[in-house]
């Protein structure tokens, strides 16, 4: 009897370390996830597709509180100053992306017309998740 008692003390300390561990992280801003990926050689305008389509995606099964949006890489000359968009490389932000029980029948045509579209034409270099400073509207 005294063993189960115990057992069961050590079990009842253990849950809330459990708990602890599978908590959400306290984020005083937007959890954002932060792409960078390389683009394809003529892939740019394909890869703005896909975010476009992304975001599209969202909308119509009714996500309206999150924000996607590409971020075209500045290139600057070493020392001449001049500056151009890059055409290999870009930045990505889903901002306050659903959790993924909230996304229901997410893989229909849609979704994987727009996966494959990122798959065509870009490689995810890394991916973050993070928490940013909140966007003011």
């Amino acid at each position: 009897m005294r063993t189960m008692l115990l057992l069961a003390a050590l079990a009842a300390l253990q849950v809330p370390a459990t708990l602890a561990q599978n908590a959400p992280l306290a984020c005083d801003g937007d959890f954002a996830i932060v792409r960078v990926s390389a683009i394809k050689p003529g892939g740019m305008p394909g890869f703005m597709a896909a975010v476009a389509a992304h975001k599209a995606w969202y909308r119509s099964h009714g996500f309206n509180d999150n924000v996607i949006v590409a971020s075209r890489v500045v290139l600057t000359g070493d020392h001449s100053g001049t500056m151009k968009y890059s055409d290999t490389e870009v930045v990505t932000y889903h901002v306050r992306p659903p959790d993924g029980d909230q996304v229901e029948n997410k893989r229909d045509a849609a979704w994987d017309s727009y996966v494959k579209q990122y798959r065509d034409t870009s490689e995810i270099k890394s991916e973050y998740l993070t928490c940013m400073p909140r966007l003011v509207p």
